[in-house]
């Protein structure tokens, strides 16, 4: 975390506020995405956010796996949100920048730093963890094995590209002391001198998500499950060392373009009322929950025009 950050932290809101206004780090020139707002408060329901992304799944077939139902008991359970559109790639813009910017294909895109293209992670300290993420050259643009680039949509962006390639992380899944679980332990022994970000974004590769076989969704969702299952057993608890971490499972699409992309989501974390949510929610309602949460200005039209998640924060 930077230093600008902890004296944030460490400061009340109303000094955070009246000093929000006036620093701004200023790392390129005017108009570019590297121009940094520093956050005026760490955050009003919850400190920091984990988004797990798992692939192609109809809401039904999901809500009926064992694992996932128990899972959706534990917290908020959503049964009326729903992705943008097909195939993945436009959605996963959309969770990180609030647009899919025209995209309407899987065919990868590097969009200018510039203006028009901010993202999370212009605004918020941040990691994006990536199973099989091949680790060199830095940044690696293409797909390889079981790691698929469309999956890691900061990736997309060239401010990212150009100075965030160090905050792409690989995950390796054989590795049981991976980059992943060591920051959690980390952070878990000591979270003063190990903090984590306020936005995580996990992305598990082609097996873990229930991608693949993707010629039989039921297989694939076995295998997200069991993988679902041994992370949270593993390498994340939920218990009271990772008080106010809130942990978003949803997917990207539903199943072969089927046409109400109807997806499960679950909220779970210490802020979070359990229950069952009937209100209609989106991937773009999903971002302007954490722009609500930090006080970030609105990206794009489509976070913009979304409603921020309520009615389940204790």
């Amino acid at each position: 975390m930077g230093a600008n950050l902890k004296l944030f932290l460490r400061l009340g809101t109303a000094a955070a506020v009246i000093l929000a206004s006036i620093w701004i780090v200023t790392l390129a020139g005017p108009g570019s995405t590297r121009a940094q707002l520093i956050v005026p408060h760490p955050g009003t329901h919850f400190l920091r956010i984990l988004i797990i992304v798992l692939e192609n799944q109809n809401f039904d077939s999901a809500h009926r796996d064992p694992y996932l139902a128990r899972l959706a008991q534990q917290g908020a359970d959503f049964t009326n949100f729903t992705a943008l559109g097909h195939p993945s790639y436009p959605n996963y813009l959309a969770m990180v920048a609030g647009s899919s910017f025209g995209v309407q294909s899987d065919t990868q895109v590097n969009f200018p730093d510039d203006g028009e293209h901010r993202t999370v992670a212009n605004f918020l300290e941040w990691k994006s963890y990536a199973e099989n993420y091949p680790e060199f050259p830095k940044p690696f643009l293409g797909d390889r094995g079981k790691y698929a680039r469309k999956h890691v949509p900061l990736l997309s962006f060239a401010n990212i590209q150009k100075n965030g390639a160090d905050r792409i992380v690989s995950v390796d899944t054989r590795d049981p002391h991976n980059h992943f679980v060591t920051d959690i332990q980390n952070f878990r022994n000591d979270p003063q001198k190990y903090p984590l970000p306020q936005y995580m974004f996990y992305s598990p590769n082609l097996d873990d998500d229930g991608h693949d076989p993707f010629f039989s969704p039921a297989t694939g969702l076995k295998k997200a499950s069991h993988w679902l299952n041994n992370f949270f057993d593993d390498w994340f608890p939920l218990d009271e060392k990772m008080k106010g971490t809130l942990v978003v499972v949803t997917f990207d699409e539903s199943e072969s373009r089927e046409r109400t992309n109807h997806i499960y989501t679950v909220f779970l974390g210490d802020m979070v009322k359990r229950g069952t949510v009937d209100k209609s929610y989106s991937h773009y309602s999903l971002l302007k929950t954490v722009e609500d949460n930090f006080g970030l200005p609105s990206f794009h039209a489509g976070d913009r025009d979304a409603e921020p998640i309520s009615g389940i924060w204790k």
